[in-house]
């Protein structure tokens, strides 16, 4: 499957920071050697994710399907904000529907 994400300002997606705001209302990156203080989420993008088809040992091959917003993405579950919904919305209207 394919996953709509945030990209942080320090590149690295935004569901590898604390969950959580810490004490200073900030979440944290936990990426080894980031300094990030906190997740600054930019414009949704998607990013493709793999699958072995049938065997865990078979070659990766590409997944297209997108991940719905909301839905869990083997990570967590997928942002479902108002610029996840557009990009999704978007990306699997069928061909000639006004997107």
């Amino acid at each position: 499957m394919a996953v709509i994400v945030h990209r942080c300002a320090c590149e690295h997606l935004d569901h590898v920071h604390a969950a959580t705001p810490d004490k200073d209302g900030n979440r944290r990156c936990s990426m080894a050697g980031c300094r990030c203080a906190d997740s600054q989420p930019g414009t949704p993008e998607i990013i493709p994710t793999w699958s072995t088809g049938t065997s865990p040992f078979g070659p990766a091959l590409p997944n297209p399907d997108i991940v719905p917003p909301g839905k869990e993405a083997g990570f967590g579950r997928a942002c479902n904000c108002d610029d996840c919904q557009t990009l999704y919305r978007a990306e699997t209207a069928p061909v000639g529907v006004a997107r």
